[in-house]
């Protein structure tokens, strides 16, 4: 046969239903076919006669494969050929030349070629140029990789650590800034005020009620001035509000107290408080013993 293809593998996803696959390349033998179902990153190795069963060697066009049971949705299939590295063609001296024997040894090395393309297409290559004395062997290359590999999740690791510490970060300064906010400007009344303001907002001058901005700029301050003016019947002297009592009807205002029209002395209404309830009942007895009512 002849080989006008460099396919040797080929992956069908898993339904639940189909068992049948085509096997889209040629194969010498069925042991040089392999199979596995891969599922989440995981390869489960599957073998002919008791996961499935296999038609179509030596046919230039590729076989069949038949599973026992359907991949399962989620599932992949994967089919490739991994013929032996082996050569078990003999030539006989000065027998008549094999033309089909000797065809068919050269398309098995064709296939084992094929296969390891494959396989080192899957593997991390140095570039071509790379100096020999830097190209490390195995065990060397996969301590590397390995510490490589630990320095990136240590690094993945603190990265993570400081993106939520900064989130942290972020969320108590936006607490902050909002309790900035409410702090400039942001005066509440009572616990159920929806608007809070400014202080000198809030406060609102009138009558008897003055504000003063002291220090405007700077360590600015509201002063609240109580202003009472003179009423009738009141009057502001000396920082002390004051009745104020008209003369007549039997009353006189002097500097000590009131007094009865009567004149100074015993029926004067003195300012002494100790002194007004037993004066205020002589006169109750008096007016009484008069005949009075």
């Amino acid at each position: 046969m002849t080989l006008s293809t460099q396919t040797s593998k080929t992956s069908y996803t898993g339904n639940g239903a189909t068992c049948e696959f085509p096997v889209p390349f040629p194969f010498m033998r069925a042991d040089d076919i392999k199979v596995l179902l891969r599922q989440d990153g995981v390869e489960l190795p599957l073998f002919s006669g008791t996961h499935y069963s296999l038609e179509g060697a030596g046919n230039p066009s590729g076989g069949s494969l038949v599973l026992g049971e359907p991949p399962a949705t989620g599932q992949t299939l994967v089919v490739y050929r991994a013929p032996a590295i082996v050569q078990e063609v003999n030539y006989v001296e000065n027998a008549a030349f094999p033309a089909e024997t000797h065809e068919a040894a050269l398309d098995l090395l064709t296939m084992i070629c094929q296969a390891l393309d494959e396989k080192l297409g899957r593997a991390v290559l140095y570039p071509v140029s790379t100096p020999q004395e830097d190209i490390r062997d195995s065990q060397a290359f996969l301590q590397a990789g390995e510490s490589a590999r630990d320095a990136t999740l240590a690094a993945a690791t603190q990265a993570s650590a400081a993106a939520t510490q900064a989130e942290g970060h972020a969320s108590q300064a936006e607490v902050y800034a909002a309790q900035a906010q409410a702090s400039v400007g942001g005066v509440r009344v009572s616990a159920g005020d929806t608007a809070p303001g400014n202080l000198s907002v809030k406060l609102t001058a009138g009558d008897g009620l003055a504000e003063t901005l002291l220090a405007p700029g700077a360590d600015e301050a509201l002063l609240l001035s109580v202003a009472l003016a003179a009423d009738p019947g009141l009057e502001f002297a000396e920082g002390l509000l004051r009745a104020q009592v008209a003369p007549g009807g039997g009353l006189a205002r002097t500097g000590s107290g009131l007094a009865t029209d009567l004149g100074a002395g015993p029926n004067q209404i003195s300012t002494n408080l100790t002194l007004r309830p037993a004066m205020v009942a002589g006169r109750v007895l008096n007016h009484t013993t008069l005949g009075g009512m």
